[in-house]
């Protein structure tokens, strides 16, 4: 008898703590958060948000580097709250905090009996050192793993459901999926292993057929503008060598980030809740825990100890001051017929921050960035399908010796400055071969993610495009 009153009296004490540890649980995100924030806000743009925010600029179906779910997410934030760096970061804060709810939301799920698994898990999750990185920067990662995760609460609650809230529940997957899709692919399969798993658990009598199709109606809609992107552009996402969005860098192999996230929200409520069932699980969590938390303190700290390869909220420091530069040079030195030089870029990262520095319109290319990337047979980014300087559109002159060619470049003959980190010996063919001649003319140091690197301005005089 006592013991069953001692068992209902440490019963009803964790039910008294419980809505105290929720509320620390909620400070201590919120906090976290706002540090993130303050931390991401005190940093520039780096290339992978520049690129995304170049990319906001030319809404489409898809791009070479991914889905086109976060940069119209991007373009859509700069609709309703203006651009910014600001702006741009609180997204990933945003995303963050939608993540730590599925997180919380898997681990009441894994042990119902057990809430503490759940607030436990919640902030293991936001002291993981990936975590950490992905909330100071905007590359889409945490955005995409919200989109992944969310789909799959979804499914989940659709594999439970009964009764009147069946149609609900699949047709909320559905959407939840149809979303997704626009942020990352793969989501696709949810669809059939929720059936399977519906299948296993319920068996055909109770199989929600209505629930299902509306949910595949959902589904396929949220695929309509990716597979018409792709099937004008031959399949481009299927064979691109363009790096995602969300890449990063670990040794010689790149990963998406934001598939990362995803599978650390699912693995930190199992870890958490084999922690409260075994003793030496719980001490080797807790140590690898204080190792993460560690590390993601040092990358808050220090932000420039984050490994190269990963995303930094340090960016790169001083386009301003090389974008004046550029603008200097372009201003002071037209060619012969008084027209400024084009502007190409070495990379598309260095092509995006500067086009956002550097508004030009050239009349002969209508909807062409301000800063061109070097012309290329390989679509290695959305640089490749956006009107280029090499592209040829204009009508050629006429030679009765030499009927072939029936348009040109509209830049023929037109000097460019080509803005790049590589020294005279590392210049492309396409830029060497491509104009009469090049000279160094400036260099210009930046910061790049706290260390200097030297980016090299050049002269090329005449452009007579690459020979065949």
């Amino acid at each position: 008898m006592s013991a069953r009153k001692s068992k209902k009296a440490a019963s009803t004490s964790r039910h008294h703590w419980l809505p105290l540890m929720t509320l620390m649980l909620i400070g201590a995100v919120l906090a976290l958060s706002f540090l993130h924030l303050s931390v991401a806000l005190s940093g520039s743009l780096n290339p992978s948000e520049a690129l995304l925010t170049i990319c906001a600029n030319h809404p489409a179906g898809g791009y070479p580097e991914g889905p086109a779910g976060v940069p119209l997410l991007i373009a859509l934030e700069k609709i309703f709250t203006g651009s910014g760096i600001g702006s741009l970061r609180s997204i990933s804060t945003v995303a963050l905090l939608i993540l730590s709810w599925c997180v919380w939301w898997f681990g009441r799920h894994l042990a119902p009996h057990r809430q503490a698994v759940a607030l436990w898990a919640v902030l293991a999750f936001n002291l993981l050192p990936q975590v950490t990185m992905a909330s100071l920067v905007m590359d889409g990662s945490m955005v995409i793993a919200s989109a992944i995760t969310l789909a799959l609460v979804a499914g989940w609650r659709a594999i439970r459901s009964s009764g009147s809230a069946m149609l609900t529940a699949w047709s909320l997957f559905g959407i939840t999926m149809g979303v997704a899709t626009l942020f990352f692919y793969p989501v696709a399969w949810l669809l059939p292993i929720a059936l399977a798993a519906r299948f296993y658990v319920q068996g055909v009598n109770s199989f929600p057929w209505r629930g299902v199709l509306l949910a595949l109606a959902f589904f396929l809609l949220g695929w309509v503008m990716p597979l018409s992107w792709n099937i004008r552009h031959d399949w481009l996402q299927w064979s691109s060598v363009a790096p995602a969005f969300d890449a990063i860098h670990v040794g010689s192999f790149m990963v998406s980030l934001g598939l990362v996230l995803a599978v650390s929200a699912l693995l930190t409520p199992i870890m958490v809740m084999l922690a409260f069932q075994r003793l030496w699980l719980r001490w080797l969590t807790l140590a690898v825990g204080l190792t993460a938390a560690g590390l993601s303190g040092l990358f808050l700290l220090s932000p420039s100890l984050i490994p190269e390869g990963c995303p930094s909220p340090i960016g790169v420091g001083g386009m301003q001051g090389l974008a004046d530069s550029v603008t200097s040079l372009r201003d002071e030195r037209p060619d012969s017929k008084g027209e400024r030089a084009i502007l190409i870029a070495g990379n598309p990262g260095l092509a995006a921050l500067l086009g956002s520095l550097i508004p030009i319109n050239y009349p002969e290319r209508p909807g062409a960035p301000s800063v061109f990337m070097a012309e290329s047979p390989s679509l290695n980014s959305s640089f490749a399908l956006w009107p280029g300087y090499a592209d040829a559109v204009a009508a050629s002159v006429k030679d009765p010796l030499y009927t072939e060619e029936k348009s040109v470049s509209p830049f023929l003959g037109r000097n460019a400055l080509y803005i790049t980190t590589e020294s005279k010996q590392e210049l492309p063919q396409t830029i060497t071969g491509a104009f009469n001649a090049v000279a160094l003319l400036k260099e210009v140091p930046i910061m790049v993610n706290g260390r200097q690197q030297t980016i090299r301005i050049y002269q090329c005089e005449g452009y007579r495009s690459l020979s065949l």
